[in-house]
């Protein structure tokens, strides 16, 4: 009698779990307002170009009506380089020039959908649900990696990842 009363106990806490109501292609442009606890989603950057090798991913939680953020980001152009930028609450608003819903927005308005290739520019994912953002060539990567960068300095302004040492002269002669 007690293990089936221990099964049915079992049995409606499990039922009783929270599905989400977030859904990647309704609510990408508003992400911050609309996730709910328990949720996950990771923008992947890809900043490769040329012989250059590396890539960007942000992680986004929502945890006790919080929203976090957290950062990873690789270069593997002379010797893999990783960093892990610690867990900051994202503060900003859906339609603050500055968030990655308006950086999204602008992805979504500047698509190529005509000259999709297999490495998407950036690349959304929530769950089994994905969106892809595609540029059209080296100088449209740039421009929207410029406007990326906006938004990476509003959100972790000391990090110098990606900042280079500018070459020593040439010696003298």
């Amino acid at each position: 009698m007690k293990s089936i009363f221990f099964i049915i106990l079992s049995l409606s806490l499990f039922s009783c779990q929270h599905k989400s109501e977030f859904d990647l292609n309704r609510d990408l442009y508003q992400f911050s307002e609309k996730m709910e606890n328990g949720d996950t989603m990771k923008i992947k950057t890809e900043l490769s170009a040329c012989t250059f090798f590396a890539f960007e991913v942000y992680i986004f939680i929502k945890q006790n009506d919080s929203l976090f953020l957290e950062k990873y980001s690789q270069i593997d152009t002379g010797g893999k380089r990783t960093q892990t930028l610690p867990k900051i609450i994202y503060k900003m608003k859906a339609n603050d020039p500055l968030s990655f819903e308006n950086y999204l927005k602008y992805l979504n308005k500047e698509d190529k959908p005509d000259h999709k290739s297999n490495f998407p520019l950036v690349s959304v994912h929530y769950k089994n649900q994905k969106r892809n953002f595609y540029d059209d060539g080296l100088r449209d990567k740039f421009i929207k990696l410029d406007r990326l960068l906006l938004v990476k300095e509003n959100m972790y302004p000391a990090d110098t990842f990606f900042i280079q040492e500018a070459l020593p002269p040439p010696p003298g002669k």
